[in-house]
C-alpha cells in the first residue's frame, strides 16, 4: 500500500509478481487519477480519500477497473487525505512525511482541577470535562477562541461510520471496506473489525431488509472518537 510515486516506481520494476494498491495518501479523488496509477504502476485497488459522497464513488468506480476500497469506519477527516500539512505546524511533521497525523510523540494528556487537557506539541488542543468524552488530539477537531467564542472551529471529534450504507456500498461496487489501524489498540481493531464483519455478512446474506442491529452501534460506540459517530461525506450534499 504505497502513496509515494517513486515507491511505486520502485516497486512496479523491481518487485512486479507484488499486488499494489494506492493510499489514501495517493489523494486520489477521481477515476483520471486511479486509472494513470493503473497505467504507469499497475496499481490494482485505490483507496479514496473520506471526503467523496456517494454518487461520486459511484462515479470513480464505474470509470475505472480498479479495485475501490472506501473507509467504512474511524477518525472522521473533514481535510482530503495526502494534501493536509496542518499538522506540520504544530509537529513539524505531516502524514507525507511522518505516517501520521499528529505523532503520538507529540501527544501529551494532562491532567487538572478541571479535568483533562490534551496538548500537541506543548500547543492547548482541548480541555475535557472529568465525565466527558475526549478525542485525540488533532488541530482539525481543536477547541479555540474565535472572536471571544470558544468552540469546535472545523469539525467536532467524531467517527465514520457506514453500518447504515452497506446495502448501497454493495450495489455500488465497492471492493472492501477500510478500518483506521494505525495508532489503534488491538481491542479496538479486535472490536471494529468483528462487529463490521458481522454486518458485512448479514448485508450480502440480505441487502433488502439489511438494517443495522443495536448491538453493533453499542459496539462501535464504545470506541468512536468522541462518542459520535456519522456517515460523513457519504451523505452531504457537497459537489
Amino acid at each position: 500500500i504505497l502513496a509515494d510515486m517513486g515507491l511505486l516506481d520502485y516497486a512496479t520494476r523491481t518487485h512486479p509478481h507484488l499486488r499494489r494498491h494506492l493510499s489514501v495518501q495517493g489523494s486520489a479523488t477521481n477515476y483520471e487519477a486511479i486509472n494513470l496509477c493503473r497505467d504507469l504502476f499497475g496499481i490494482q485497488r485505490a483507496v479514496l480519500p473520506r471526503v467523496l459522497t456517494l454518487p461520486q464513488v459511484e462515479h470513480v468506480i464505474a470509470h475505472t477497473e480498479v479495485e475501490i476500497e472506501v473507509f467504512g469506519f474511524g477518525s472522521l477527516c473533514v481535510m482530503v487525505e495526502g494534501r493536509c500539512l496542518l499538522s506540520s505546524y504544530a509537529t513539524g511533521e505531516s502524514p507525507n512525511t511522518a505516517g501520521v497525523c499528529s505523532p503520538a510523540k507529540a501527544v501529551r494528556w494532562q491532567e487538572t482541577p478541571f479535568g483533562t487537557a490534551a496538548r500537541l506539541s506543548g500547543i492547548l488542543i482541548d480541555e475535557y470535562k472529568h465525565d466527558e468524552p475526549a478525542g485525540y488530539p488533532t488541530l482539525c477537531k481543536g477547541r479555540f477562541a474565535v472572536n471571544e467564542e470558544t468552540y469546535y472551529a472545523l469539525e467536532e471529534p467524531t467517527s465514520l461510520n457506514v453500518l447504515s450504507a452497506l446495502p448501497e456500498l454493495m450495489r455500488i461496487d465497492v471492493a472492501a471496506i477500510k478500518v483506521e489501524g494505525r495508532q489503534r489498540s488491538p481491542a479496538y481493531v479486535t472490536e471494529v473489525t468483528r462487529t463490521l464483519r458481522a454486518a458485512i455478512d448479514a448485508a450480502f446474506a440480505d441487502p433488502v431488509r439489511f438494517a443495522p442491529k443495536p448491538a453493533w452501534d453499542a459496539a462501535l460506540g464504545k470506541v468512536s472518537e468522541g462518542q459520535h459517530v456519522t456517515l460523513g461525506a457519504y451523505q452531504r450534499p457537497w459537489k
